[in-house]
């Protein structure tokens, strides 16, 4: 009986080679693709620490405005961009984007539509912190949803748009283990984050593929325990 073979992954580019990975079972979207966007959900109450600190000049670029007699330091428009709930992005004539997305409204959008999608009473009370925590139970439910790519557009941009604003550092570490998939030595990780990604840009060549530190660990321990097999049965 010939083996069925599942649907390509629907986001364009999912995987740095082109050619899209398979998706999962009952999902629109391939493994890779739901870690990332579990990944981007988990970070956006850090995103919005780490920017809160950023609010005056000196990281990063953009525009400022004075603030208040009490408050003569100025501040970043674009980061306050970010933090506020109900900012605009700014668009270009071409209608393109190029202003920060707000956290709080992207967060707060998803949260309604799956809430009114699934029949549930939206929270309305809740933080960043606990609207990304609430988006994350619902995400197996929301991998099977027509709109899916473009919730992993909107919460992806927040990541990058912060680390835009204001940089974190990448520590490129000195890992025992090779990528798990591509078997290349090219694993990243942001500070401050609990995955691990293959380094998927062109001039590194790895395969976009990611998983949490703990996973990982095991990936290491699985590799160490069975090279001292090996060293075993030489001696």
């Amino acid at each position: 009986m010939p083996e069925i073979q599942n649907p390509p992954c629907i986001v364009p580019r999912c995987s740095p080679s082109g050619r899209p990975r398979s998706a999962d079972n009952g999902r629109l979207i391939c493994r890779v693709c739901t870690t990332r966007l579990r990944r981007d959900l988990q970070i956006t109450p850090m995103l919005m620490t780490w920017l809160a600190h950023h609010k005056a000049p000196g990281q990063g670029g953009g525009d400022k405005v004075t603030g208040s007699r009490e408050t003569t330091a100025p501040a970043r428009l674009d980061v306050l961009s970010m933090l506020n709930d109900g900012a605009t992005p700014i668009h270009g004539d071409d209608d393109d984007q190029v202003g920060p997305p707000s956290i709080p409204s992207t967060v707060k959008n998803w949260a309604w539509l799956v809430a009114e999608m699934r029949g549930l009473v939206y929270p309305e009370r809740a933080t960043v912190d606990d609207l990304a925590a609430w988006l994350g139970r619902h995400l197996d439910w929301a991998t099977g949803q027509p709109w899916i790519e473009d919730m992993i557009g909107e919460v992806a941009a927040l990541r990058r748009w912060a680390h835009r604003l204001a940089p974190w550092a990448v520590h490129v570490q000195d890992l025992v283990g090779p990528c798990l998939s591509c078997k290349k030595r090219t694993l990243i990780r942001v500070a401050g984050e609990r995955y691990i990604e293959c380094d998927p840009r062109e001039e590194v060549g790895g395969c976009g593929d990611l998983w949490t530190y703990e996973e990982y660990e095991d990936h290491v321990s699985a590799l160490v325990n069975a090279r001292k097999r090996t060293n075993r049965k030489r001696s």
